[in-house]
């Protein structure tokens, strides 16, 4: 099974991908898509309406105590709200069965957990996200690799060709949390880097968004 851990959707305000259209391109590519809008869930009944295996979450922004910061949630049932605490939303996660992801953490020009304290309480590191620049994946995998963590990875798709690009092999024949985190042990990833430019636009329209995002 192809995993792509961090998928947005056109509920999120920087990203245009429409639902039926990341389900044909899904349906193509045999990969499993993670549909993690930024503070919202609202994607997840259209994709439950289109019959294809995904995993529904979301982007949360939390607060910590080095400022705001993104967490995903795996297999999510709720929204959390924006500006959680930190430990608070990791606990309401847990509550809810979901599982914790931390996105491209260690950029220190996106909003990246890079507090170890913070990082060894969340089961799933991204290790390769197309977005990144590749020593702050660098920095996530040698984190990852000292502290026996799982390791994901994510396209971080905001437009459609994006999708594809990125994603893990797992051997698993479910969409499950436990499985998924047994597949996770051995599983293999598939990288590759979003244009310079692409990667240079999107910073530039995220700064302009920020008050929505």
């Amino acid at each position: 099974m192809k995993v792509d851990f961090h998928i947005h959707t056109n509920y999120s305000p920087d990203s245009t991908i429409r639902v039926p259209a990341l389900v044909k391109k899904a349906n193509l590519l045999g990969i499993v898509p993670t549909i993690t809008d930024h503070y919202s869930m609202s994607a997840i009944p259209k994709m439950e309406e289109q019959k294809i295996d995904f995993i529904p979450g979301e982007e949360l922004r939390v607060l910590t105590p080095n400022g705001k910061a993104d967490l995903i949630g795996l297999f999510m049932t709720e929204v959390i709200p924006k500006n959680t605490d930190v430990f608070e939303a990791l606990d309401l996660l847990k509550s809810q069965g979901a599982l914790t992801y931390a996105p491209h953490p260690f950029d220190s020009m996106r909003a990246g957990i890079n507090d170890e304290t913070i990082l060894n309480k969340i089961q799933i590191i991204e290790v390769f996200n197309s977005h990144c620049l590749s020593r702050f994946d660098q920095k996530a995998e040698e984190y990852a690799k000292r502290k026996h963590k799982l390791r994901g990875a994510g396209s971080d798709s905001h437009f459609l060709f994006e999708f594809g690009n990125t994603y893990i092999e797992l051997e698993m024949d479910e969409l499950e949390p436990k499985k998924l985190l047994k597949a996770l042990k051995s599983g293999k990833i598939v990288g590759k880097r979003s244009p310079k430019i692409r990667r240079f636009l999107h910073r530039i329209a995220s700064n302009i968004l920020k008050p929505f995002i």
